[in-house]
């Protein structure tokens, strides 16, 4: 077996590795107290994650709920890879009027999934965690 290292990722490592990537997944809390995992895509601004829905699910617990995103990257032939996880209070900043939430929905997201996504949610106070797993022999892979 090789010898691998799993690292932690500092904020600004988690936000940059962020924007490498459009797609990742978003969990609620539903109101019976079970989790729901939803892909989504996504963009990153400053140090604030937005996304575009319309799942009614996300909409009902969201906005002033805790939420959690992540979003990975591995290859499977060397698995070598990073995953980031942001957690904190979701925001619908759809309507909102503050500098902030209108540079977040100047942002480029355009979801894969059909149908209108009309509803931008933020995650205020954002924590990021996030782990690097490579082979040290040479540079990680995603550096």
């Amino acid at each position: 077996m090789r010898d691998v290292v799993l690292e932690n990722l500092s904020e600004e490592e988690c936000l940059a590795l962020l924007r490498r990537v459009q797609y990742g997944r978003v969990a609620v809390v539903t109101q019976d107290g079970h989790p729901e995992i939803f892909p989504v895509n996504f963009a990153v601004s400053a140090r604030s994650l937005v996304f575009r829905t319309s799942s009614q699910t996300i909409l009902a617990r969201a906005p002033l709920g805790h939420i959690a995103f992540e979003a990975d990257q591995v290859d499977p032939v060397s698995r070598e890879g990073w995953d980031v996880v942001v957690s904190g209070e979701g925001a619908d900043v759809t309507d909102s009027v503050d500098q902030d939430s209108v540079d977040l929905r100047g942002e480029p997201v355009e979801p894969w999934a059909p149908g209108p996504k009309d509803r931008w949610i933020s995650i205020v106070n954002p924590k990021y965690h996030g782990r690097r797993l490579y082979v040290p022999a040479g540079s990680p892979l995603y550096y």
